[in-house]
């Protein structure tokens, strides 16, 4: 205990560290950010605190009165546009990276913020996956229309493709932005390139080959689940318990994200214990 408080009192950064990242989880729970950012926050979290935690803190500062108003500044710009943070406010997204960068920017010279870059683009990961959510949307919107509307007729289930309406007995569901599978995926690789940085693979080439398998894993599990919401869609609204209205939830989106990270963390384990036992046989 006496070591831990030691630790804070002459390391203040770490002890900022965890007041910026505690009080970024609650603005983000407070301002009902989805389960998924909330959750995709909390990785990044663990992600920056631990791979900041190598750094060394006693580094001489080398710091000058730029370096010092820029951050005074920068901390007093968000204070001031704190003041109109709303709920679905895109600028929660870019609180923690900017509060990172003015934090260290207050400790170390230019030159060691950009060399310690690992905790900077952890930090960044959120706010890049609401920069390429449409991007990836538009092109998983139709992939995944027409991959639901073949796992149908493969399984026997005679179906008819409209654009991104896939048709079922009548009637059907229509592939949106926030049912293409692009929110899952960029979870599920913000968190691959994260243990990536806390636990290293061994080359770029396997963090990539992991990219792609995630990738994969998580599109495919969102077509299941396209599948059964195809296969219900009858049960919509219903007075009883809805298979379609639970899977089309919150609920079902949580349990198919976390089957597909399950399932990318046991491949990320795989090919990260290879380097250890490269002839091994898991």
């Amino acid at each position: 205990m006496r070591i831990f408080v030691q630790e804070f009192i002459f390391n203040p950064l770490k002890f900022l560290l965890i007041l910026v990242i505690f009080l970024n989880i609650y603005l983000l729970y407070a301002f009902d950010a989805s389960t998924f950012d909330q959750i995709l926050n909390l990785i990044i979290s663990f992600g920056i605190f631990t791979s900041h935690s190598d750094s060394d803190y006693k580094d001489p500062k080398n710091l000058n009165i730029i370096q010092i108003s820029s951050s005074f500044l920068i901390l007093l710009s968000l204070l001031y546009r704190s003041f109109w943070l709303h709920t679905g406010d895109n600028f929660l997204y870019i609180l923690l990276p900017v509060l990172y960068l003015t934090l260290v920017m207050l400790y170390f010279s230019f030159e060691n913020v950009f060399k310690n870059y690992k905790p900077l683009v952890i930090s960044l990961l959120l706010p890049m996956t609401k920069v390429l959510f449409i991007p990836l949307s538009i092109i998983f919107s139709p992939l995944s229309s027409f991959f639901t509307w073949l796992l149908l007729n493969a399984f026997g289930f005679e179906s008819v493709l409209k654009g991104q309406e896939v048709l079922y007995n009548n009637t059907g569901i229509n592939v949106t932005f926030s049912c293409s599978g692009s929110g899952q995926i960029l979870f599920c690789l913000s968190a691959m390139i994260i243990f990536n940085y806390c636990f290293p693979l061994r080359s770029i080439r396997l963090l990539i080959l992991q990219l792609v398998i995630a990738s994969l894993l998580t599109f495919f599990a969102n077509i299941i689940r396209l599948f059964l919401l195809a296969l219900f869609v009858n049960t919509a609204n219903s007075d009883g318990f809805s298979i379609f209205d639970y899977l089309h939830g919150g609920n079902g989106g949580l349990i198919f994200g976390f089957l597909s990270m399950a399932l990318s963390c046991e491949s990320f384990k795989r090919i990260y214990y290879s380097r250890a036992m490269p002839n091994e046989i898991n």
